[in-house]
């Protein structure tokens, strides 16, 4: 398997840990789909031109984490799975990485709006948006906060609403450095602790 894509994708990111977590052999080609000349080869995988995108060992190309995540589950025994097959846990942690997911998006956009490699002039950023971008992600991370059982989001057992939600958080306070901290998170802030002093969590630092 060929993973497409950089680190810097809490997407991204949240794939490639997963990979290295289930011990499945894969390459890592490191494609961004906001550099220009990088696009062209993006777009053989994803159409879009969207990070990630995973090749399989059948070469499909497949691409949106949530699909490729789904894919990697099938490739395990289920006794090690991260996301159950089937049940109430199951639900509730597809419904965790979905509240984490749409909260890693608006800080994203917010990221392209005026982050780093932001297209938009600083006197032409539409600050009433990207209020309301910040405040729907500080939401959905404390919505969050609050569901968690400890040590680990679902209890003692690490599932990928961990993986997910670390993923975001982290992106979150790397590229919000000035917001994340009036997000109220003390246990998500725990468990990305935990999971970062792991191998396949630190294997796949943004800051990397």
């Amino acid at each position: 398997m060929k993973l497409y894509g950089g680190f810097g994708s809490p997407f991204t990111r949240r794939v490639g840990t997963t990979l290295l977590l289930y011990k499945l052999k894969h390459e890592h080609v490191v494609l961004r789909g906001n550099v220009p000349e990088e696009l062209e080869q993006l777009k053989k995988f994803n159409p879009l031109a969207r990070i990630p995108a995973l090749e399989t060992e059948e070469g499909i190309a497949l691409v949106d984490s949530v699909t490729i995540l789904d894919y990697l589950d099938q490739q395990v025994e289920t006794d090690i799975l991260l996301t159950p097959q089937k049940g109430i846990e199951r639900t509730k942690i597809l419904n965790l990485m979905g509240i984490a997911a749409g909260a890693a998006e608006k800080s994203v956009s917010c990221y392209y709006e005026e982050g780093i490699n932001a297209k938009r002039p600083a006197d032409k950023v539409h600050r009433p948006w990207v209020d309301k971008m910040y405040e729907q992600t500080k939401d959905g991370i404390e919505a969050i906060e609050k569901l968690v059982v400890g040590p680990w989001i679902m209890g003692d057992d690490l599932t990928q609403a961990d993986v997910s939600v670390v993923c975001f958080w982290d992106f979150i306070k790397k590229h919000r450095p000035k917001s994340a901290p009036e997000i109220n998170c003390p246990q998500i802030e725990k468990i990305s602790e935990m999971a970062n002093l792991k191998p396949e969590f630190s294997a796949t630092s943004p800051d990397k």
